[in-house]
């Protein structure tokens, strides 16, 4: 019946119920209030009524101090929102009560009983119950109410088929809100975990000094609409050096590597993209201007030599070019510059 829920969702879920008591509690507040200034003004003999009047001071004040814990509970820095979770179930069996005695007064001058299942209806809409919570307070209010009733004439003007099939119905509806609440918040904590994940993701690479590909997110402003020219750079048989001469020797072959394109490209918008390749992105240059600067970079490239790497350090690369909107339209453009060096190799 009480699923497993996430304490910081349990906290949310709290949180709500006690802001949906404050308003609720505010609401019936004003409006008990103006029942009563109407009856004073215009038609008094109501407030000497043993119920009318006592009801609506009743009314008013358990609407009261519901109001005032409530808002005490949302300024509360010091307690989790839990400790206040008494407030909105106390204030829902008192509030209920006074539909329960409202009602029965109507029932007994024969009039609808409409306050009692208004109560209820508007308590089970804001407030959220869980499963097991809700089926004891619902249920009971509805079964408590029915014996008062029962105890009096019998029942005999309660439809009891109509009257079950209703509290069936209030309590499934109950459910479901608490379901699509619950669901929603455990979606907007998966999502503040993954932010709070991305968040903490490394964005420098201590190999090569260079940006890694997760920094590609906060840098991504500064390429929106502006045209620009993407390197895409892959090592040739990275793994094979790794294996043959060791990790010390691939992690040299990254840092000359990762040296030569800051020293001739660019060093803000260079990024070790992969474990053996690397993202280049050169920004508001001509196209003629990149290819002479791609020109003098591979000549660099040529010459590099690791001391403890008897062969040249080899690698493919591609690039592709435009003026990307969004963050989309950058990603196509990287793809099409992987893709070329791809078919270049």
């Amino acid at each position: 019946m009480n699923p497993y829920i996430h304490p910081s969702i349990k906290e949310g879920l709290y949180r709500k119920n006690i802001q949906s008591t404050h308003d609720i509690a505010f609401a019936f507040t004003i409006v008990e209030c103006f029942v009563i200034a109407y009856y004073m003004l215009f038609d008094r003999e109501k407030l000497l009524n043993p119920f009318i009047g006592p009801g609506a001071i009743y009314s008013v004040i358990i609407s009261a101090i519901a109001l005032v814990i409530s808002h005490y509970a949302l300024k509360d820095i010091k307690r989790p929102f839990s400790a206040y979770r008494f407030c909105y179930i106390a204030y829902f069996l008192m509030y209920i009560l006074f539909g329960m005695f409202a009602s029965f007064y109507e029932y007994n001058h024969g009039q609808q009983m409409f306050i009692f299942f208004a109560i209820i209806f508007c308590l089970v809409n804001f407030i959220l119950l869980p499963p097991a919570v809700g089926s004891v307070l619902i249920w009971g209010s509805y079964f408590i109410f029915y014996l008062i009733l029962y105890s009096f004439d019998g029942a005999k003007n309660i439809n009891l088929f109509n009257y079950i099939v209703f509290s069936l119905l209030t309590l499934i509806g109950s459910f479901n809100k608490f379901k699509m609440q619950a669901t929603e918040l455990e979606r907007i904590h998966r999502i503040e975990t993954m932010n709070d994940m991305l968040q903490n993701l490394p964005v420098h690479d201590n190999i090569t000094n260079m940006k890694n590909r997760y920094a590609l997110r906060d840098d991504f402003t500064s390429y929106q609409n502006h045209h620009i020219i993407v390197v895409m750079l892959d090592l040739d048989e990275f793994k094979k050096i790794n294996e043959e001469y060791g990790q010390a020797t691939g992690d040299a072959v990254l840092g000359q590597v990762g040296s030569c394109i800051k020293t001739h490209l660019t060093e803000s918008h260079s990024y070790r993209y992969g474990s053996d390749s690397f993202l280049i992105i050169l920004q508001d240059i001509e196209l003629s201007d990149a290819l002479q600067r791609l020109s003098i970079w591979e000549r660099n490239m040529a010459t590099l030599s690791v001391p403890e790497l008897d062969k040249p350090i080899h690698y493919t690369s591609g690039y592709s070019h435009g003026t990307p909107r969004d963050e989309d339209e950058l990603r196509m453009l990287i793809e099409a510059a992987d893709r070329k060096r791809r078919d270049f190799s």
